[in-house]
């Protein structure tokens, strides 16, 4: 009886099937490993940091809203259409103030430009920017916070549209703004005498503005458009942040859409979260069918002569499968790793070490299965 169903064509069939998936899964897992295999690293700030009290001064507080700006075109000319205030204190109000006296300011402190994710609105934007600001005051030090309100509400409605249809859309749409969002904060970059540190910080697509604005402070190029005075040169005291990241896993490796943002900056902080509940179907969004940045990070290998300019940080077990800032936030290591890489005066921060946590390799170790699963085909399709 043993002998005849070894001989059934249809189980010699279905144990063939079988190990055919098992070495694709095999293979699958290898390639899922290399872009998740490298340790959390940062040659300059302990990732692991949980020290330290929120009671330090708060920051100067800038609002740059956009919303009225031109969004795609005529850029140049919309950039004095940018509405600047700054929040006075004493008066617990908003005051309205110009792009000179914005730069007047700059050498006097180091700043961090936020740029918020997806479908805010002002008044939700708003409400993040408060949220941020009270975090700030885990960073020791004179500092300036200059949120960045851009375009992001929702621009298709339902009206003749399946509902994944209008959020497709309206994803690709606003993928479009973040890139000339970028070139706004690259003219505004450009402007500033970088005396003092500047870090550039952007969750979800706001991450895709931090990324487009070094890329062309660099002197990159998207859709034709360049920064008048952007050069392949590293910029002291300029750095980028993306946080949960929207967009393709491979973007900022040299020669890809953002190649040059690791030339300008001389450092860049990455989070990322393999369950991201909100990235986890963005290679349905991504034009290439690429996994997302803020998921799966940046493959360190890839970088080159760059590699020491990551730093790169696993938020699993912080935020669990939460996409979202607030989350970020509410997690010390992550607030003490954004202040010390954004403020010098952080000195309980700036311990160096690039020793990953055991504890975090167990959970990545574990989650490459998942990794192995989800993307065996975007993966393959996207590996340079």
């Amino acid at each position: 009886m043993i002998g005849t169903i070894a001989r059934d064509p249809l189980f010699t069939r279905m144990i063939r099937l079988a190990t055919l998936g098992l070495l694709a899964m095999v293979a699958c897992a290898a390639i899922a490993s290399a872009q998740y295999c490298t340790c959390d690293e940062c040659d300059e700030c302990d990732l692991n940091a949980c020290n330290g009290h929120c009671c330090h001064e708060a920051p100067e507080l800038w609002v740059f809203n956009t919303r009225c700006a031109p969004k795609c075109t005529n850029l140049d000319e919309g950039f004095k259409c940018i509405k600047i205030k700054r929040y006075d204190r004493k008066c617990c109000r908003f005051v309205n103030e110009t792009l000179e006296s914005f730069l007047a300011q700059e050498a006097s402190m180091p700043t961090m430009i936020f740029m918020h994710g997806n479908t805010l609105k002002h008044k939700g934007a708003m409400k993040q920017c408060w949220e941020v600001y009270a975090k700030m005051r885990c960073c020791p030090g004179k500092k300036r916070l200059v949120y960045w309100s851009w375009p992001a509400q929702r621009v298709y409605k339902m009206k003749g549209l399946k509902f994944k249809e209008m959020v497709l859309k309206n994803l690709r749409i606003k993928y479009v703004y973040s890139d000339y969002q970028g070139y706004y904060v690259a003219k505004l970059v450009q402007q500033m005498s970088l005396s003092q540190r500047v870090m550039l910080a952007g969750h979800s697509y706001g991450g895709i503005i931090s990324a487009s604005a070094l890329h062309y402070l660099g002197g990159g190029c998207l859709k034709g458009l360049t920064l008048e005075g952007g050069a392949p040169v590293e910029r002291p005291n300029l750095r980028g942040g993306i946080i949960s990241g929207a967009f393709d896993f491979d973007m900022l490796n040299p020669g890809k859409r953002y190649g040059q943002a690791f030339v300008s900056a001389e450092k860049i902080y990455v989070t990322r979260n393999i369950k991201d509940s909100t990235l986890k179907n963005w290679h349905k969004v991504s034009w290439r069918c690429c996994p997302a940045i803020g998921k799966i990070g940046v493959n360190a290998n890839r970088l080159g002569q760059y590699r020491h300019k990551l730093c790169q940080q696993t938020m699993t077990i912080d935020v669990g499968k939460s996409h979202y800032l607030n989350p970020h936030l509410k997690s010390m290591r992550f607030v003490r790793t954004l202040c010390c890489l954004s403020f010098p005066e952080c000195q309980d921060c700036n311990s160096t070490a690039n020793t990953p946590d055991p504890s975090h390799e167990e959970v990545e170790a574990k989650d490459l299965k998942e990794v192995a699963t989800e993307e065996k085909q975007t993966i393959l399709e996207a590996a340079p």
